[in-house]
């Protein structure tokens, strides 16, 4: 089954809502990091294994008290990471009755209707409608006539991926199956041949957390919930290495 226009109407206009809600305008990228801190959701970047993209879970602990967490490959290239974490918003804000989900770079199968609004709702984010059209000349808002050149502009503009961009094309109508065969190739040598950097197209491999996970893990850890070990351990797991250093309040962990 595949998502009724209606569907893709809703989700375009939840994506437009969020992104009036963080304050970026129509024709601006959406700062991923930001909108996590601003949605208290802990994150964390980091390298993980091949054909693993990321997660995320949702606990929900008591009537008004819910926990977001997510994972994100740093692995994977800066625009699939960008991607990701929109992918996995849209489950942690929006989806029904969501408890964990995740990402793969498996497309073998048929995708269920959640894991298709969640693509649907990343690329109508990271790649508003008024925003694509804003970088088209007027000439060439029609189907098949976009240029290599004005590809490069919007993905750069926005911080997707090649793939992302040209789907959201194909769902404007402003390209055709062949084109976006032709433009699917050959990525990182175009946008270097156009004299744009090739950053967005390469993994970063860096650790970073998001969010006050270690606020969270040091509360348990002082009301006596958790040992010393597992706090230190739990810190570990998101990043966070505080050495030989005492827990003494003083100290401060590093991340990376």
């Amino acid at each position: 089954m595949n998502l009724k226009k209606s569907d893709k109407i809703q989700l375009e206009l939840l994506s437009l809502s969020l992104r009036q809600e963080q304050g970026v305008k129509f024709n601006e990228p959406v700062s991923v990091h930001q909108m996590l801190r601003n949605k208290n959701i802990i994150a964390s970047f980091q390298p993980l294994s091949e054909g693993f993209e990321g997660m995320a879970i949702k606990i929900l602990r008591k009537e008004h008290d819910v926990r977001l967490f997510m994972l994100v490959n740093t692995s994977s290239n800066y625009s699939r990471q960008r991607f990701t974490a929109c992918h996995e918003l849209y489950h942690l804000l929006f989806q029904e009755d969501f408890s964990v989900s995740y990402e793969t770079d498996n497309e073998d199968g048929k995708k269920s209707i959640e894991e298709q609004s969640a693509d649907y709702f990343a690329r109508c984010l990271l790649l508003p409608r008024d925003g694509v059209l804003s970088l088209i000349p007027v000439e060439k808002r029609k189907r098949d006539a976009i240029s290599m050149a004005t590809v490069l502009k919007i993905e750069q503009n926005f911080r997707c991926s090649r793939s992302c961009l040209l789907y959201r094309l194909k769902e404007m109508d402003l390209i055709s199956e062949t084109v976006y065969g032709l433009f699917q190739h050959d990525v990182i040598r175009s946008a270097a041949e156009y004299g744009y950097p090739t950053s967005l197209y390469m993994p970063t491999h860096s650790k970073e957390l998001i969010g006050d996970y270690n606020v969270k893990a040091r509360q348990l850890y002082d009301k006596g919930l958790i040992s010393q070990a597992k706090y230190f351990g739990l810190l570990y797991d998101m990043g966070i290495d505080f050495g030989k250093e005492a827990l003494d309040g003083k100290s401060k962990g590093h991340i990376g």
